[in-house]
C-alpha cells in the first residue's frame, strides 16, 4: 500500500516536471517569437525610412529628367531647321557632310529623349509608390506593367547585394490588353513575387557551379479570363511548406532578411482585385507562381477596391 502511494506520489512529481519543462519551452517559443516581432518592426522602421530617402531622391532626379527630355525635344526642333538650311544651300561635299553629321545627332537626341521618358515613368511610379497611390481602378495595360516591374526588380537585384546573373524571357499575349486595375497596388506584385524568384535562384547558385538561372514571364488570355505566370528554375518549395507560404510572418529567411509579409501582402492585393494565386512546384526545378484574374469579377468588384485602398481601416 505504502509502495503504490510512493509510486502514484512519483508519477505525480514526474507529470508535474513535464509540464513545467513544457510551459518553459513555450516561454523560451514565445521569447523567440518575440525577438524576431521586434526585429521585424526595426527592419520595417528602417525600410520606412528607406522609403522617404527614396522618394526625397526619386523627387530630386525628376526635376533635371525634364531639363534632358525637355531640351532634347528643342535640340530635335533646332536640327529640323538647320537641315532645312543646310538643304537650302544646294548640294556639295561639305553640305552632304553637314547633313549626316546633323541626321546623326538627331538620331542620338531620340536615343536620349526615349530613355529619359523611360526613367521618367521609373521616377513618376517610385513617388507614386511612396505617397501609397491613388487607389484608383484603372485601365492599364497589363504586359507594359509587367515589362516595367520585371525590368525594375531585375536591376535592382543587380545593383543589390550578392548580385546574380539571370536570363529573364518574357512570353506576353497580345491580346490581352488593357485590364483595370489599381496598378500601384499590382505593381507590388509583380516586384515582391519576381523578387522572390531571384532569392530562391540566388540560393541554387551557391550551392551548383553549373546553374544557369532563367526567369520566364508569360501571360494568356483565356476567355474572361487572365494568367500571368512568374517561373524560375530554382531550387523549388518542399512539400512540407508549401501551404505555408502565404500565411503571414511565415519566412524561411535567416534572421531579418525577410519578414514573410512580402508574399502574404501580394496574395492579398491579389484576392483585392477578384484573383486567385496558385503555386506550382518542383523539387530542384523550380517554382511557379500563377495569378488568374477574372476580368469579369474585376468590374464588378471595382468599387469594393477603391473603397479597400483608399480607406486603410476597411483592410
Amino acid at each position: 500500500m505504502l509502495e503504490r502511494e510512493r509510486k502514484k506520489t512519483r508519477e505525480r512529481e514526474l507529470q508535474q516536471a513535464k509540464e513545467i519543462e513544457k510551459a518553459y519551452h513555450n516561454l523560451e517559443v514565445a521569447h523567440e517569437r518575440l525577438k524576431a516581432a521586434q526585429g521585424q518592426l526595426v527592419q520595417q522602421e528602417k525600410l520606412a525610412s528607406l522609403g522617404q530617402l527614396t522618394a526625397g531622391i526619386a523627387h530630386e532626379i525628376k526635376n533635371p529628367l525634364n531639363f534632358v527630355n525637355n531640351f532634347s525635344d528643342v535640340s530635335m526642333e533646332l536640327i529640323d531647321e538647320a537641315l532645312e538650311e543646310v538643304g537650302n544651300l544646294g548640294q556639295n561635299e561639305h553640305s552632304e557632310n553637314l547633313q549626316e553629321l546633323l541626321v546623326d545627332i538627331q538620331s542620338n537626341l531620340i536615343k536620349i529623349h526615349q530613355h529619359g521618358t523611360r526613367a521618367n515613368t521609373i521616377v513618376s511610379s517610385m513617388l507614386e509608390h511612396s505617397r501609397g497611390g491613388s487607389g484608383k481602378m484603372e485601365l492599364t495595360n497589363v504586359n507594359t506593367l509587367i515589362k516595367e516591374y520585371v525590368n525594375l526588380a531585375y536591376h535592382g537585384m543587380r545593383a543589390g547585394k550578392d548580385p546574380i546573373d539571370v536570363k529573364v524571357n518574357f512570353d506576353l499575349d497580345q491580346e490581352i490588353g488593357k485590364v483595370e486595375l489599381v496598378s500601384e497596388e499590382f505593381s507590388r506584385v509583380l516586384i515582391n513575387l519576381t523578387k522572390n524568384a531571384f532569392d530562391a535562384m540566388r540560393e541554387k547558385v551557391k550551392i551548383d557551379k553549373n546553374y544557369k538561372p532563367v526567369l520566364d514571364i508569360h501571360t494568356k488570355r483565356r476567355d474572361k479570363t487572365i494568367e500571368i505566370a512568374i517561373a524560375d528554375n530554382g531550387p523549388g518549395i518542399p512539400d512540407g511548406i508549401k501551404d505555408k507560404i502565404l500565411d503571414p510572418f511565415f519566412t524561411t529567411k535567416k534572421g531579418t532578411e525577410g519578414t514573410g509579409l512580402g508574399l502574404s501582402i501580394t496574395h492579398d492585393i491579389i484576392k483585392a482585385h477578384g484573383g486567385v494565386l496558385e503555386v506550382q512546384t518542383t523539387k530542384n526545378k523550380g517554382a511557379v507562381f500563377i495569378i488568374k484574374l477574372d476580368t469579369s469579377l474585376v468590374q464588378k468588384e471595382t468599387n469594393k477596391v477603391k473603397r479597400q485602398f483608399q480607406d486603410p481601416e476597411s483592410r
